[in-house]
């Protein structure tokens, strides 16, 4: 095989197919991607049994016909410090010599056709949505997803799809994310797609991107689809928790704040928020909230900011990492807070299509 290509295109495909190769394995030839170059241009693949990207380049000059498996940590790290804008790849025998701006290196694989083939995935149903969408409502959810593999039942993020609307929800048991999109479909389904699936996903989506993305949902699997990229990985099998039975249907106060005094204030107050037990008290008040943390080592603080406050007013104690995380994401200036007393959860509107509820933290 032997083809010329673009750095910078080539270094993007072998960092969207790298991301699920694992780093440790009983299988060392997974830890490697296969290039397949045809008169069509150049497949790249990976997989770790459970989950495979495929990222097909066709501005590629093909001068030989032929296919190469490449150690992709070396690869990705390699074209990341290449400075010339063209690379050549050229193999024989297992071994493939990478030429660029006067440089050569030679990178040892193995058999091809000792790789694990892609299995072609049985779908079902599906439906599209803009890559652009996608991206967003993945940023919007992944980060409330439990991390814990004890907690597989929550370890993913549910795709609902009903009524021609895509929900995605995540949750760890203390805070939950709910991020929707219209979608012009009449199909239903609802999966729990693992975490690192839609991770490596959002790696590959452009912001703001147009191109649809194609998304197929099968018994065991689901495949995300754009021009260029095919993502296919199993699904969860898991019963998502009944999220919809934990958005509260009703408030007390509402509160309406800027994001970006909110934020910094809270950033503020969270320095002396106890690490043993993080938390801030949310006061409440006339047109006004004030937000408290201490800490009986560290010392204690007071930050007050104006708000537009409706109804009674109250306090509710809350972690701050988990409101400071979902800040980050918002891409509203301006975001309400919903809130009874200190036993019903909170309520945040951090977006046109985007809840966001957290527990209560008991305490004084």
């Amino acid at each position: 095989m032997k083809i010329l290509c673009d750095r910078t295109v080539l270094q993007e495909a072998v960092n969207v197919v790298s991301s699920v190769v694992p780093a440790k394995t009983t299988k060392p030839i997974l830890q490697n991607i296969l290039v397949q170059a045809d008169g069509d241009g150049i497949t790249l693949f990976a997989t770790d049994l459970e989950m495979a990207a495929r990222v097909h380049l066709d501005a590629v000059k093909v001068i030989k016909k032929g296919s190469v498996l490449l150690p992709a940590r070396e690869t990705s790290a390699l074209l990341r410090e290449l400075s010339d804008p063209t690379v050549t790849l050229e193999s024989t025998d297992q071994r493939c010599r990478i030429e660029s701006g006067g440089g050569s290196f030679v990178l040892l694989g193995e058999d091809p056709q000792q790789f694990p083939e892609s299995s072609e995935a049985k779908s079902g149903k599906h439906m599209e949505i803009a890559c652009g969408n996608m991206l967003r409502m993945i940023q919007e959810t992944v980060f409330a997803a439990a991390r814990e593999e004890t907690r597989y039942a929550i370890n993913g993020v549910l795709l609902d799809c009903a009524a021609g609307c895509l929900r995605l929800v995540a949750t760890d048991g203390r805070r939950l994310s709910i991020s929707y999109e219209n979608v012009d479909t009449k199909t239903e389904f609802k999966v729990v797609a693992p975490l690192r699936a839609l991770n490596t996903l959002a790696r590959a989506l452009p912001e703001g991107g147009k191109e649809m993305l194609r998304v197929e949902v099968g018994d065991k699997q689901i495949v995300f689809t754009t021009g260029k990229m095919q993502l296919v990985s199993q699904l969860l099998e898991t019963r998502f928790p009944d999220y919809e039975g934990v958005l509260p249907k009703a408030a007390d106060t509402t509160v309406e704040l800027q994001k970006a005094v909110l934020e910094s204030a809270l950033r503020r107050a969270a320095i002396l928020s106890a690490s043993e037990m993080r938390m801030v008290r949310f006061e409440v008040g006339e047109q006004q909230l004030r937000m408290v943390a201490e800490s009986s080592t560290r010392g204690r603080a007071d930050v007050s900011i104006d708000a537009v406050v409706k109804g009674s007013g109250g306090s509710i104690n809350l972690n701050p990492d988990y409101i400071l995380e979902a800040l980050r994401v918002s891409q509203l200036d301006s975001i309400r807070l919903d809130m009874s007393d200190d036993s019903m959860p909170a309520k945040f509107t951090l977006g046109e299509s985007f809840t966001y509820v957290v527990m209560p933290i008991s305490g004084t």
